[in-house]
């Protein structure tokens, strides 16, 4: 039976603080482990990047956090209305619902531009 084959790696210590970081994040029980996971994770990554028939990982991205943003401005907009005394008025409510729909979207495109305030 073969050895598994052993790859030594120096790192700076800024590297060495985020591996360490990462080690204690996922409660793993050596800088091997941690290295072996996140040299997968990467590899992995490269292996489908020129994938034609998928999203990239960055397009991908984009989408959960549209349909994150939307989800949590419309959760919003039906708390307002489930709690308000008014009788709802469907025109006023379409309307509201488009325009909070409308700033879902700008407040993506503020953080795909790194502005996140």
């Amino acid at each position: 039976m073969a050895r598994n084959k052993a790859v030594q790696v120096a790192c700076n210590p800024e590297l060495y603080e985020k591996l360490t970081a990462y080690r204690k994040e996922k409660k793993l029980s050596s800088d091997a482990d941690a290295m072996r996971e996140l040299t997968l994770f990467a590899l992995r990554i490269l292996e489908h990047k020129d994938d034609a028939e998928g999203l990239s990982t960055r397009e991908l991205l984009e989408t959960i956090l549209t349909y994150a943003v939307k989800a949590q401005y419309t959760s919003s907009l039906v708390y307002y209305q489930a709690f308000n005394d008014s009788v709802v008025d469907m025109d006023g409510a379409n309307a509201k619902h488009k325009d909070t729909m409308r700033k879902a979207e700008d407040k993506v495109e503020q953080l795909l531009d790194g502005d996140a305030n």
